[in-house]
């Protein structure tokens, strides 16, 4: 199961020594019996955790347009792309939040307005959804329970559609939403020219079907307006004991200064370790510890990426909710181990990602302050391949007169 609430587990590990600061760091975990692990890279925060580095991801580039591939007819609006470097050639992919507006349109003269439309979409099921939306109060609601899985080819949501009984003039929009992992970008779901396309979207008066208030069929440039979320903000910091670190006093922190109970919505902020030489390693673990203060009953989530070619691509190792924990230690979370060593491969150089993603509502309500993410002790560790040592010359020579 790809996402869990978060099991904790404190790992067994003995307490060793780290620039003279008594550190936790696991001493044969990993490894054959009684021989150590080698400590590849260690940082507990309170040095500055040089190298590490933060970026707003909420940002992204519209996947929206108008294309003949898989189209109702000539042309429909697709979200998605054609992209050689995924395994399935095409589709859609993570963390994506794109919307298709239908021009705010003023209905005072419908009797009764419907909006109908023909489409077909394919997302991972359970975790990336299609919505058809518009402005209640000036706040987009949900009009369908969100498509998911396939719909097995092109559909007809049929002369009653929906009826559009909200505000006026209407703002009505297609939304997909894609989590941070599963998708035909990671390789985790191949799906079948996802995520959504639509077609003929129309909005008519019922007491008076023959003359549509809109149309868009696509096949002379389209009257819809693809349209995406604008940057978020990043929220990575270093604290000094917001919340109690887990080796005091510093750790990282996602999270809201100004109010420590709210974390703000639509955020997509990725924190990025040094790279990290493990071009020596035979087995390879990543460790670190989190604290998440993340609601489970919405689709705010943190995921866990790794890259071993210094930060060119990188590999989802994981997508979790958290839960609402509480201000007060990380006694509802702790240290997390990761077993990379099926990812080793070539330049072997790894970086660490941990994004954290928020949704339109963003988190609020914590508990005693510091709702969000917290990272502390971060280190690798692992066996490294033995390298035999080759006799000199000289020594050879002198081992023939013994």
């Amino acid at each position: 199961m790809k996402k869990l609430l978060i099991v904790l587990a404190i790992l067994a590990f003995a307490t060793g020594a780290w620039a003279g600061k008594e550190v936790a760091t696991p001493a044969t975990d990993m490894a054959g019996p009684n021989r150590a692990n080698t400590l590849f890279y260690f940082d507990d925060m309170d040095s500055g955790a040089p190298g590490w580095w933060s970026a707003d991801l909420s940002a992204q580039p519209s996947q929206w347009h108008i294309d003949t591939y898989y189209a109702f007819d000539t042309n429909s609006w697709w979200c998605g792309q054609i992209n050689a470097a995924w395994a399935s050639g095409d589709g859609y992919g993570n963390s994506w939040d794109q919307r298709l507006n239908i021009p705010t349109i003023d209905l005072s003269g419908a009797g009764y307005p419907i909006l109908t439309f023909k489409y077909r979409y394919d997302s991972e099921v359970a975790y990336d959804y299609s919505y058809v939306q518009a402005k209640s109060g000036g706040v987009y609601v949900d009009l369908n329970p969100g498509y998911d899985g396939s719909s097995g080819g092109w559909q007809d949501i049929g002369l009653y559609g929906f009826p559009l009984v909200y505000d006026n003039p209407a703002d009505i929009r297609f939304r997909f939403l894609a989590d941070g992992a599963w998708s035909d970008e990671d390789g985790l779901y191949d799906s079948d020219a996802g995520a959504l396309h639509v077609d003929d979207v129309t909005i008519f008066d019922f007491y008076a079907p023959g003359t549509p208030l809109f149309f868009d069929d696509a096949e002379t440039g389209g009257l819809c307006i693809p349209t995406v979320p604008g940057a978020s903000g990043d929220f990575w910091h270093i604290v000094d004991r917001l919340c109690p670190a887990f080796s005091d006093p510093n750790s990282w922190w996602c999270g809201e200064d100004s109010d420590t109970t709210v974390v703000p919505p639509n955020l997509a902020d990725a924190l990025y370790s040094p790279v990290i030489d493990v071009s020596s390693a035979l087995t390879c673990t990543l460790r670190f510890a989190l604290n998440s203060q993340v609601p489970t009953v919405d689709n705010d989530y943190y995921n866990y990426r790794v890259s071993m070619d210094g930060g060119a691509t990188f590999t989802s190792i994981g997508s979790w909710w958290g839960d609402f924990g509480i201000c007060a230690g990380w006694s509802n979370n702790g240290l997390n181990g990761e077993d990379l060593t099926a990812l080793l491969a070539a330049p072997r150089q790894l970086v660490f990602r941990l994004t954290h993603y928020t949704t339109d509502n963003g988190i609020s309500g914590t508990a005693g302050g510091g709702a969000g993410i917290f990272l502390d002790d971060t280190w690798v560790e692992g066996e490294v391949e033995e390298v035999p040592v080759e006799d000199s010359s000289w020594g050879r020579v002198k081992a023939m007169y013994r």
